[in-house]
């Protein structure tokens, strides 16, 4: 399956399920492109062609300034084996981020520039990706 779009209405749909002043846990699992795939709307922030990781460690950079205050990794990992998987299911890079707040969260994700400086190099990055959405149990 390929990388999704950012479902925004599931992301508004959740306001009203979860308390958008609560932490929210991000689970992100990412496979790179072998190498990067800019649209040609962002030809402008493609620069020298690159691998899909370089492009993510763009998206890293981008990303960086809008973050909300108190952002935090929790894990970060490469996995090893897929011991209960669909075969042939492989990511380069298992995270778990801490937001301090939903409504923080989707403020950046909603943001012009978000889609404008960030988002642009994860679509030109990611081959496959999944973010999972976690509210800590106690």
């Amino acid at each position: 399956m390929p990388c999704l779009p950012i479902d925004y209405d599931a992301l508004a749909a959740v306001s009203s399920t979860h308390d958008p002043s609560k932490p929210i846990y991000m689970l992100n699992l990412w496979k790179y492109r072998p190498s990067a795939v800019y649209a040609s709307e962002h030809a402008a922030l493609a620069g020298q062609p690159c691998t899909g990781r370089e492009a993510m460690d763009r998206y890293i950079t981008a990303l960086r300034p809008l973050l909300p205050q108190g952002v935090g990794r929790i894990f970060r990992s490469v996995p090893i084996a897929s011991v209960i998987a669909p075969k042939g299911e492989e990511w380069d890079l298992v995270a778990i981020n801490r937001y301090p707040t939903l409504e923080g969260f989707r403020e950046m994700l909603e943001s012009r520039e978000y889609r404008e400086r960030a988002l642009p190099h994860r679509e030109a990055g990611l081959e496959e990706c999944r973010l999972v959405m976690l509210d800590k149990m106690e």
